[in-house]
């Protein structure tokens, strides 16, 4: 999560440096360019994969996933915006690879307008929760747009697995794992306790012996 704040830290820098003077328009558009596109599907890819992970270890990732979700977009409006600014909005739509881009934030935007909790109440748990299976949508169309680039990183891995892990199989292993763990734990602490309380009566049994 702290990771993920870095980029729009420095695109806001990079944009009051601009507004200031001290850069050129030419030279923020490319520094934001560049700080959104690879670092914006690292943190949507961990915002996927953080699902699997609290299936895998038994922990909440609500916090986690919102967090990544709004850092997202952030980098993805910062993307949008300076792209649009350097070639116009005709061109988001002038290559398949930008066709998918666009519709991953089309998509997305919805999603992050519905992130706060005052918008669960006002749309109710269950419609809000199949607006949000968007997510899903998203994340096959930011794969295909780095797919169509050519530019297979970090991010893209996080989403395919991301996918894996919601293969009804591969969940239900996910799960399992996660309740033997949980199993695991209870028996530890069951033999703490029965060891701890125990140890008394043992110090007692050796104080008779001794006297």
């Amino acid at each position: 999560m702290t990771l993920a704040t870095i980029a729009p830290l420095l695109i806001s820098g990079a944009i009051g440096a601009a507004l200031l003077g001290v850069i050129s328009t030419e030279a923020m558009i490319e520094f934001v360019l560049a700080a959104g596109e690879n670092p914006g599907m690292i943190t949507f890819g961990a915002m996927f994969v953080a699902s699997p992970i609290q299936w895998l270890t038994g922990r909440s990732q609500v916090r986690v996933r919102k967090y990544l979700g709004i850092m997202f977009f952030l980098l993805a409006l910062s993307n949008a915006a300076m792209f649009v600014l350097e070639t116009g909005v005709g061109a988001m739509l002038s290559a398949p690879f930008l066709i998918a881009g666009t519709i991953a934030f089309a998509l997305a935007t919805p999603l992050f307008l519905t992130s706060s909790r005052r918008s669960q109440r006002a749309m109710g748990m269950k419609r809000w929760r199949s607006l949000h299976k968007l997510t899903y949508a998203v994340a096959a169309a930011l794969l295909l747009h780095v797919i169509l680039i050519g530019d297979i990183g970090p991010g893209a891995v996080l989403i395919t697995l991301g996918f894996i892990g919601r293969i009804p199989a591969v969940r239900r292993w996910l799960t399992s794992r996660a309740a033997q763990r949980r199993d695991n734990v209870r028996h530890i602490r069951w033999r703490t306790a029965t060891a701890v309380s125990q140890a008394p009566n043992v110090r007692s049994d050796r104080r008779l012996n001794v006297y």
